[in-house]
């Protein structure tokens, strides 16, 4: 009998994925909303004053997001996102000395430069390089660690602040959180499949198994192509993916509103806390779901799948009335939609643009995510203040669903025309000049 076939080190790429991703956004990111009652109680701040700083994140990582492409690129990512775990620990854990608005949002520089290493860019930076096959599904497990996180993070922080007060609460989750983390991060992260002298998952014969690079034959050597920097940037098929990823970003964001949708109607706070719930269960199951079928099928009809099941979920939620299972059957089929964003846009990314040069790529569509998500914010505030209603809400999340699945089958067909057409000539110039040379 033959020896039993080793698990592929991909594997344990995706556990250190959820070291430096889903487990500072889950436990860090995901609960800033539970201290913001507290710290307002505290100091007497406005509701703007103690939560201002969420925005600067997001716009600061827009601004970092190019950097953080070229920084993966170049650096060992092992060593990069080791460090970022421990600012985000080390910063958060301070927050306790804070006394004056300012310096919260000082930190919001601080968390946001971060957020443009791990928010959206690492993970799927990292997996490709790891995964030939599989890749959607890697990054959907990693992606969905951060409900899974967020879901256990949250009542936890909550009872701390209940029980010890939000400075205990703080310093312990944040200060555990980078430990566990940075730690994980720095022992099983690896830059990749060549630096360990194996293959990527999925690229050897024998499906899984690690294959050193010695025993590869000609045939089973991996080449990483796809768009230059430059044909992306020269391409309208990577601004139309920004507006995608853009779409799906604010569609998002839109799970921010429902405790408050349900608080004003008919269903009430305890139905929207619940809902928020739903949603988690729906995200947990559909990162998985969509990578799977990313895999399978490929991104496209993935992205029109999710995005047409984003709206129809918010559609349900809108007509719910007072029914709160059709709501949360509604909130629960959002999830669908919302997951998109952490699975279909890289997935229509590397399928579009290839690997070659995709941190570098992505990162500007990234950037494009950050800034939708502080649109998103404003947006959705801004049209209820001036209807006085949700509905109008619901309505254009509607709509930029719809829109992000009839967009993207151009999208990736544009994308690839940018560099394989580029391809397709220089082959055949090439070909010329040895016919002329013959």
């Amino acid at each position: 009998m033959g020896a039993k076939p080793r698990i592929h080190y991909g594997w344990v790429i995706v556990v250190a994925c959820l070291a430096f991703y889903a487990m500072p956004v889950g436990v860090v990111g995901n609960t800033a909303g539970v201290y913001a009652t507290p710290v307002m109680d505290q100091f007497g701040w406005s509701r703007t004053e103690a939560t201002l700083y969420m925005a600067i994140q997001q716009l600061v990582a827009a601004a970092v997001t190019p950097l953080a492409g070229m920084v993966l690129a170049r650096f060992n990512p092992r060593w990069v996102l080791t460090i970022i775990c421990i600012v985000v620990g080390v910063s958060t854990a301070a927050c306790v000395t804070f006394t004056e608005p300012w310096q919260w949002n000082l930190y919001g520089v601080v968390y946001g430069f971060c957020s443009g290493f791990i928010l959206f860019l690492a993970v799927p930076t990292i997996i490709n390089r790891w995964f030939v096959r599989r890749s959607g599904f890697a990054i959907g497990i990693a992606s969905a660690g951060i409900g899974v996180f967020g879901a256990l993070a949250s009542p936890v922080t909550q009872m701390l602040i209940t029980a010890y007060g939000w400075q205990v609460a703080r310093v312990s989750t944040s200060l555990v959180c980078m430990v566990v983390s940075a730690g994980l991060t720095a022992l099983l992260l690896r830059p990749s499949p060549e630096s360990i002298g194996v293959l990527p998952y999925g690229a050897d014969k024998a499906y899984g198994r690690p294959v050193p690079l010695s025993d590869a034959s000609e045939g089973q050597e991996v080449v990483r192509e796809g768009a230059t920097v430059r044909q992306a940037l020269r391409s309208p098929g990577l601004y139309l993916l920004m507006v995608v990823a853009g779409c799906f970003s604010m569609g998002a964001f839109f799970m921010q509103q429902v405790p408050s949708i349900c608080a004003v109607g008919p269903l009430g706070a305890e139905v929207g806390a619940f809902a928020v719930s739903a949603i988690m269960i729906g995200t947990i199951a559909g990162k998985p779901l969509l990578g799977w079928l990313a895999d399978r099928v490929g991104a496209v009809p993935t992205g029109m799948i999710a995005g047409f099941g984003g709206a129809v979920g918010v559609a349900i939620a809108l007509f719910s009335g007072s029914s709160a299972a059709m709501f949360f059957v509604g909130v629960g089929i959002y999830g669908l939609g919302y997951s998109s964003l952490s699975i279909v846009s890289p997935m229509l990314g590397s399928q579009g643009f290839g690997t070659a040069h995709f941190s570098e790529i992505y990162s500007y569509v990234c950037m494009a995510i950050s800034v939708a998500s502080a649109v998103g914010s404003f947006a959705f505030a801004f049209l209820y203040d001036v209807t006085g209603s949700f509905t109008v809400d619901f309505l254009l999340v509607i709509g930029i669903y719809l829109a992000s699945a009839l967009l993207c089958p151009v999208t990736v067909r544009l994308c690839r025309r940018s560099w394989q057409s580029c391809g397709a000539s220089l082959a055949g110039e090439e070909l010329n000049l040895q016919e002329s040379a013959s």
